[in-house]
């Protein structure tokens, strides 16, 4: 998950924030302004009860930021390139460079971040008990911290891959049939299940509050919230084993095995009416490299072509119309399949030229790239 905001570094490791943040810092400052405040704490007053409030969700944000940065730094020393860290509205995600390598290294990377967040929690819970008796609204405070704390841990403790229990879970099996990706399976079903049941506890506690009888297991703002949680845990855990299927199915490929190498280059001075009714009309492809001698200038795909009123075509150069080379988002031969099919989804592009400096030596389409996934799959055999 990329970021929307970036804050800056922390041992080299970039943090960010995603935009859906907002909602959730936003929500826990309101329900702990005008619930837990207003509540326990009737005479206070507004202000002071609103400025507690940001201040505990700001400690609730590096508490988890914290958290994230354990998994962070934990891979780093086991070699793993982090690209960062990214805050949003169900926690934090840590991007790892890839998969780690054994299950042991999966195990140190994903305990560290529950383990990091109970000694958050103790720390606030010692604060607790020490702030009782000089200063008990601040006891208060430290002790919610320190329960939201230990809810983080036990809930990313939950066996539900990609949670860190997930994870545990995963190494666990991993250790014990030493194949990833039917370790992964595994932990994604297992994932799955864990996703139903919070669905399912959500509906319950939002339907209870029409039954009367029922009337004690009401709770229809965190039964729709819990709904949520697992509606997004069901689609991340079958989300990231489809994600290790893909690159497990490209492993060992390179961009420059999979280019194709039948493109047919076009000259930049070429009229768009010719490209269109000579070329694209006749099936010869929708994506054309512009060239001039083996130096690529750009690429001129159908799109480009439909951004223009036909009228203009005549007098229209592919040059003038064509996406320029600075522009475009491309890869060197070298470059892993998955790395790319990764890029072509991280930036909604469906061509990717293949380059050697400036000269192209091929092209690659998302479609191209989707239907050898096809055929790897359909004739793979699982270990």
């Amino acid at each position: 998950m990329p970021s929307s905001i970036k804050l800056g570094k922390i041992a080299g490791i970039e943090i960010g924030v995603h935009w859906s943040w907002v909602f959730i810092f936003a929500l826990i400052t309101w329900s702990f302004a005008g619930g837990i405040l207003e509540e326990y704490y009737p005479g206070w007053s507004e202000t002071r009860r609103w400025g507690v409030a940001v201040i505990v969700a700001v400690i609730f944000f590096l508490s988890i930021l914290l958290h994230e940065l354990s998994h962070s730094l934990v891979a780093k020393a086991r070699g793993i390139h982090v690209e960062g860290i990214t805050l949003f509205v169900f926690g934090g995600v840590s991007r790892l460079g890839r998969e780690p390598e054994s299950a042991s290294e999966e195990f140190q990377i994903a305990i560290v971040g529950p383990l990091t967040s109970l000694a958050i929690g103790a720390g606030f819970a010692i604060l607790w008990l020490g702030l009782q008796g000089p200063a008990p609204e601040a006891a208060a405070v430290a002790g919610y911290l320190a329960f939201i704390n230990a809810v983080i841990a036990a809930f990313n403790m939950l066996p539900g891959f990609p949670l860190d229990g997930g994870r545990v879970f995963r190494s666990i099996v991993w250790a014990r049939n030493r194949n990833l990706l039917r370790a992964t399976r595994i932990a994604s079903r297992t994932g799955e299940y864990v996703a139903y049941t919070l669905m399912a506890l959500g509906a319950a506690q939002f339907v209870a509050s029409g039954v009367d009888q029922l009337r004690f297991l009401s709770n229809p703002v965190g039964g729709i919230w819990m709904f949520i949680i697992g509606l997004f845990l069901r689609n991340a855990s079958a989300a990231s084993y489809e994600q290790l299927v893909l690159q497990t199915t490209l492993e060992g490929l390179t961009a420059g095995e999979i280019a194709r190498r039948d493109f047919i280059p076009i000259p930049p001075d070429m009229k768009m009416d010719h490209l269109v009714s000579e070329m694209m009309l006749v099936g010869h492809g929708r994506c054309y490299p512009v060239v001039t001698g083996d130096e690529l200038l750009g690429l001129i795909t159908l799109t480009d072509a439909q951004q223009l009123d036909r009228e203009q075509w005549p007098e229209t150069s592919v040059y003038r119309a064509m996406t320029p080379l600075e522009k475009l988002r491309t890869a060197s031969p070298q470059e892993s399949a998955a790395s790319v099919l990764q890029l072509m989804s991280e930036t909604d592009v469906n061509q990717v030229p293949v380059l050697e400096g400036n000269r192209i030596v091929g092209i690659i389409s998302r479609a191209d790239i989707l239907r050898l996934i096809q055929v790897r799959r359909a004739v793979a055999v699982e270990n």
